[in-house]
């Protein structure tokens, strides 16, 4: 009797066994697991992750993004020197302070034989994956020395009259859309003897964060009453006063929108609902130089009524 319950024991000892086994390799969805923990906001995150195809190509590592949920998700194809991978990239918001970022990562060729390889420490895939994350990690820490998005506060602005030129870019060229067209502003003012009443701004009519386009209005507000001569490319218009969730930005200009995620992610936190509309008003000229975390901009987006 004791003897065939020691029998069944060991037998359900193996069928567990067979069962952790067989689960591991043929059902477990990944190899190796990565994770680090960042002060950043999800999409500030999400954002440099999509990017890393972009800053991080090499002779040797080759990324591309492949299917991604804004924000959440993302899943990268590798190009390692020591064997194709994908990872599956999940960013969350941990808490107030913090966002986890968990990097799933599998073998793309010979799935079997990694994970067989895997115990024993003869598997090419933790390895690569550690030193993966942690370049970019490192690579986050210092993109976020270049810009602080703070002071998040309740506001309503005055309305504004302002000449304008709508511009159409990428979210990346998004400077370079505005150096473009200063001159046409700029000329026309002075050739018609307007005086400026505040600094320039821009009101972005069309955000899609997916495809990163950006539909923009070049703004330097001006007198109404000023007399304006019929222009093909100058436009006018006058800014409404509402109620905006505003932010302090510090930084390049060129990376402002970074701090459009800090607005956001603040906003979903605090279940404040807001419209599409986003502005940043640009305190300094950059083309004054100096430190650039030195450089003010407003941003803005409204709340909804």
């Amino acid at each position: 009797m004791r003897r065939s319950k020691k029998q069944k024991l060991f037998n359900l000892g193996i069928f567990f066994l067979a069962f952790v086994t067989m689960s591991y390799l043929f059902v477990f969805p990944y190899h190796y697991k990565v994770s680090f923990s960042t002060k950043q906001p999800p999409g500030v995150v999400f954002d440099h992750l999509r990017a890393w195809p972009e800053f991080d190509q090499n002779d040797t590592v080759q990324v591309a993004n492949q299917d991604m949920a804004l924000y959440h998700s993302l899943i990268q194809n590798i190009d390692h020197p020591k064997g194709a991978l994908m990872v599956d990239w999940s960013v969350k918001r941990q808490n107030d302070s913090s966002t986890r970022v968990e990097g799933r990562f599998s073998a793309i060729n010979e799935t079997l034989k990694e994970k067989i390889r895997l115990p024993f420490g003869q598997s090419f895939v933790p390895q690569s994956s550690i030193a993966l994350t942690e370049s970019l990690a490192l690579g986050l820490i210092e993109k976020s020395k270049n810009f602080k998005t703070h002071s998040i506060s309740d506001t309503i602005m005055s309305p504004i009259f302002c000449a304008y030129i709508p511009v159409h870019t990428k979210e990346a060229k998004k400077a370079e859309g505005m150096l473009r067209q200063i001159s046409t502003v700029m000329n026309y003012i002075k050739d018609n003897n307007i005086t400026l009443n505040g600094d320039p701004f821009i009101t972005v009519s069309h955000w899609d964060p997916d495809a990163q386009d950006l539909s923009f209005d070049f703004c330097f507000p001006i007198d109404s009453l000023a007399v304006r001569p019929s222009d093909p490319e100058v436009r006018f218009k006058t800014l409404s006063s509402r109620r905006y969730l505003k932010a302090i930005f510090n930084g390049n200009y060129r990376i402002s929108q970074q701090g459009w995620y800090t607005l956001l992610d603040y906003a979903q936190r605090n279940e404040i609902e807001l419209d599409p509309e986003i502005i940043e008003i640009y305190r300094n000229d950059p083309h004054e130089g100096g430190d650039s975390m030195e450089w003010v901009a407003e941003l803005l987006m409204p709340v909804k009524n």
